[in-house]
């Protein structure tokens, strides 16, 4: 289940690098982590919930300065497949859906890059 980004913007703006999730699956085998038509439903559920939080740190906070669906070096995560970035007081605020591996997790992370504006 999804939750709320505005419910961490403040907790991730205030710790350098802060990263908490919004959203994970973790695969319960093997074979399920390599279900090809199982992995390509999740990453539409992680997309569609990617940009609900999108939806909704833009209403607060206007459009992303940066967005794309490859890693960014604002992001400390591998496996990026959709990110978006605001610029708040000197800092990064970003949400990003990654899965880097089969046997890892899928995720969806708000979190924050501060003094480091691009």
């Amino acid at each position: 289940m999804l939750k709320s980004p505005l419910s961490f913007v403040e907790k991730v703006l205030q710790s350098p690098c802060s990263l908490k999730e919004l959203r994970i699956h973790s695969f319960p085998d093997d074979p399920s982590a390599h279900d090809n038509d199982l992995v390509e439903r999740l990453y539409q559920e992680f997309s569609a919930d990617f940009d609900l939080a999108r939806a909704e740190l833009s209403e607060k906070y206007g459009p992303p300065t940066r967005t794309g669906n490859q890693s960014d070096p604002a992001i400390p995560l591998n496996g990026v497949f959709r990110f978006a970035i605001w610029e708040i007081d000197g800092s990064q605020l970003y949400i990003a859906a990654a899965h880097e591996d089969r046997e890892i997790p899928i995720l969806l992370v708000i979190g924050s890059d501060q003094g480091n504006v691009a």
